[in-house]
């Protein structure tokens, strides 16, 4: 099983961007066979100016910093 957490396609609506974190476990078989595939949004980063705050989907804690910090 692999596990990977980053960024998906970031929205641009008006002057905010809304940038989507998900993550992302793949598992393989026998073969190199693809056997599942999950990804889950994990939060929101939302940009307006210079501001940026964290919107959580998953309802775990989400800060902006710890965030960008799992997809660096």
């Amino acid at each position: 099983m692999i596990e990977i957490t980053g960024e998906g396609r970031e929205i641009i609506a008006g002057k905010r961007s809304i940038r989507t974190i998900v993550r992302a476990t793949v598992v393989i078989g026998p073969g190199a066979e693809l056997i599942s595939l999950r990804i889950e949004p994990l939060a929101l980063i939302i940009s307006k100016d210079d501001r940026q705050s964290a919107i959580s989907i998953d309802g775990e804690p989400a800060d902006v910093e710890s965030l960008l910090d799992m997809i660096s």
